[in-house]
């Protein structure tokens, strides 16, 4: 019997990676913040100058270091209204893209230890906005079908390993999943 090919390890981002990386809601908001403001440097609306921001502890929001105007990185975002925690979506969209996407709102509950209420909700969204054909996309999309992704992917390779390299280099990776 053959053995099974392996993905290699530097191209593997295992649940230990995404925790070590997504320890709590704060890192979370970190890599949010560093995504929409690299450096954490944006145009702060009340100076109209480009400045660097200072989280404000104790709210999801950062502060202009001359003025104090406040930004809120999770505005427009599904994140912005919801109660659950930002390591809570983070880990469900690392779910959902180290399968298939095809993963239940049950299995999302055992794992997430959430109601299934919010684990179905959770997972509604992700693959509504995996699915908009309308979205505004920063990055080209791959589009992925039964795991594999056509014409981006090397031969052998899935749509978890592309999903997850991307993720390792620290792209915000867009993918939009193919109804079959």
């Amino acid at each position: 019997m053959r053995p099974r090919p392996r993905i290699a390890k530097e191209r593997f981002y295992s649940v230990a990676d995404f925790n070590r990386e997504f320890a709590n809601d704060a890192a979370c908001l970190e890599y949010i913040k560093e995504q929409r403001c690299p450096n954490g440097v944006t145009k702060c609306e009340k100076c109209s100058v480009e400045r660097k921001h200072h989280r404000v502890t104790g709210r999801t929001a950062y502060a202009c270091d001359h003025c104090g105007n406040h930004i809120y990185p999770l505005n427009g975002t599904v994140f912005a209204k919801s109660t659950t925690s930002l390591k809570t979506w983070f880990y469900v969209i690392y779910l959902m893209g180290s399968t298939n996407s095809s993963i239940s709102a049950k299995r999302i509950q055992r794992e997430t230890g959430v109601t299934y209420k919010t684990a179905w909700r959770t997972s509604r969204e992700i693959r509504r906005l995996l699915n908009n054909e309308h979205l505004q996309l920063e990055r080209p999309t791959a589009k992925i079908d039964d795991g594999n992704a056509t014409g981006l992917a090397l031969e052998g390779e899935s749509a978890a390993s592309l999903a997850t390299e991307a993720r390792k280099a620290g792209e915000l990776a867009c993918m939009r999943i193919a109804a079959g």
